[in-house]
């Protein structure tokens, strides 16, 4: 047993002195590490050896996540739900979202999570003869990795997964076919790297890792106008390195005539798209040469004014504006959620459909304030409105851009806060989320 030296010891100021940060236990440096951001032990691992093992081991990833969930809880329980980071990710088509957790209190955020690696072949531009050339640069995302490509006509794709947050990127083999000038739809899903489960004996949430072998799957299918009971698919796996081509059926049909507001998303493993009046879903995981549709509601309106996303583990839907044949329906929406029936006598078939749960018209809930944000809008962008993202862990709560703002909105406590966007009128861009996760995913290897 160690000899404790008392403080009124001669010896004690000099043993203080003496002792440093690297003097420290193992337990004690785990314990200095769990309060850091994110970014400051990217740093630290960079330190020493010792400090690179520590961090590296999913043992510390998990008491670090724990902690953060801990804290997490405490700012939820305030209410804080509008002031978690959230801002386009300029001048990208990503609108980046993070938790409001001090894993991720990163100060200027957008300066850590800059895509300017991307090159010149990649700066978004407003010039519509260039348009589709780059249209749809940032394509999805999934557990904080996103996909990115330069989709030219009449060339064959190259992707690339990336974090924006570690810098980390892999470059995929080129996909199997040529882009058409009638685009192109993109979708990804990779395992998580980590979820939150309850401890039963401790009555508290602990973090659980994924296996080392996890995966991850790109999906293309090129547009078709035509409505389609069977098209072509190309999959990218992981565990293979390589892309693969199906026919998939799709018995109630399916049109994915380009729209240039539309991107998957992606949930549970599955990766959903809109097209033709109908959501397409897709599981690459389980059965990659089979498809499913989901109706939309009825009465929806327009395909490109809707937006789909997840918020709060549930699969969302919205439109808006309804309809532009008035001043007051302009600036309504609605939003529905998707239910999950339970299976009938009859059928062996488990069937959804769509419930409202919000009508809304955007004057009454940001009241006065409404008529100035009007009259502040940019000549190029008066009139551009649209929803851009569900809050993924706060609900009823949007992401709505008007003119050059973006509203970050609770549609039932009529919260809201205003930030300023400055950069390419998003009307003509497919908007991403990125969510930020409190410990960044690493990227699974290809095989050699």
């Amino acid at each position: 047993m160690a000899a404790t030296i008392s403080p009124s010891s001669p010896n004690y100021h000099a043993s203080i002195s003496n002792t440093t940060i690297n003097n420290l236990f193992d337990d004690s440096l785990t314990e200095i590490f769990c309060k850091l951001p994110c970014k400051s032990l990217f740093t630290c691992k960079s330190v020493s050896k010792r400090w690179l093992t520590l961090i590296s081991n999913p043992n510390f990833h998990s008491l670090f996540l724990t902690h953060q969930h801990t804290l997490f809880q405490k700012t939820q329980a305030l209410g804080e739900d509008l002031d978690q980071p959230s801002f386009i990710l300029k001048p990208y088509n990503a609108l980046v979202i993070t938790p409001n957790s001090p894993s991720l209190q990163l100060g200027p955020l957008e300066n850590h999570l800059s895509l300017s690696f991307l090159g010149p072949n990649f700066e978004p531009t407003n010039i519509v003869p260039q348009l589709r050339s780059v249209l749809k640069f940032v394509f999805a995302c999934s557990n904080g990795l996103l996909v990115y490509g330069n989709p030219r006509p009449r060339h064959r794709c190259i992707y690339h997964i990336r974090n924006p947050l570690t810098k980390d990127s892999l470059e995929l083999p080129c996909a199997l076919t040529l882009c058409d000038h009638a685009g192109v739809l993109v979708g990804f899903t990779c395992d998580p790297y980590y979820h939150l489960e309850t401890d039963k004996t401790k009555n508290a949430k602990v973090s659980i890792f994924s296996a080392s072998q996890r995966r991850f799957r790109v999906v293309r299918i090129p547009a078709f106008s035509d409505t389609r009971s069977a098209f072509d698919v190309e999959v990218f796996y992981s565990e293979t390195g390589k892309w693969k081509n199906f026919l998939v059926s799709c018995p109630k049909g399916f049109a994915c005539g380009f729209f240039l507001t539309a991107s998957s998303v992606e949930h549970e493993g599955k990766l959903y798209f809109m097209g033709g009046g109908r959501v397409l879903v897709y599981d690459p995981y389980e059965n990659e040469r089979v498809a499913s549709v989901i109706e939309l509601p009825r009465g929806f309106g327009e395909a490109y004014r809707g937006c789909l996303g997840v918020s709060c583990g549930t699969l969302q839907l919205s439109e808006f504006p309804i309809s532009p044949s008035s001043a007051f329906e302009a600036y309504s929406g609605r939003v529905w959620e998707l239910k999950h029936c339970g299976k009938g006598e009859e059928t062996t078939t488990t069937t959804t459909t769509w419930e409202l749960v919000h009508e809304f018209c955007l004057p009454e809930v940001v009241g006065p304030g409404f008529e100035e944000l009007k009259a502040n809008e940019s000549e190029n962008v008066k009139g551009c409105s649209r929803i851009l993202a569900f809050h993924p862990y706060v609900r009823d709560t949007v992401f709505l851009k008007f003119g050059d703002n973006i509203i970050c909105c609770n549609l039932l406590t009529r919260r809201f806060k205003v930030s300023k966007y400055g950069g390419l009128s998003l009307l003509f861009y497919p908007v991403i989320p990125i969510v930020i996760p409190w410990w960044p995913t690493p990227i699974p290897a290809l095989p050699l």
